[in-house]
């Protein structure tokens, strides 16, 4: 991820996994808008939430390819 004061530039249809479980189970999820906070989807079972971009940043556990 990026530094203390640098931020991550996530880009639509970016995978990514997270480091806790979603309630269906799932760890990855899917970049779906840009913004202030940023939606992504769970690539399990398919809900969408909003987070933060800070948030986000940290929550993530690596980026997929």
């Amino acid at each position: 991820m990026a530094s203390k004061y640098e931020l991550y530039q996530f880009k639509p249809g970016e995978r990514l996994r997270l480091k806790k479980q979603h309630p269906c189970g799932g760890y990855d999820w899917e970049v779906v808008r840009i913004g202030a906070d940023i939606t992504i989807k769970c690539l399990n079972c398919g809900r969408q939430m909003n987070m933060p971009r800070r948030q986000l940043e940290k929550a993530v556990k690596a980026i997929l390819e």
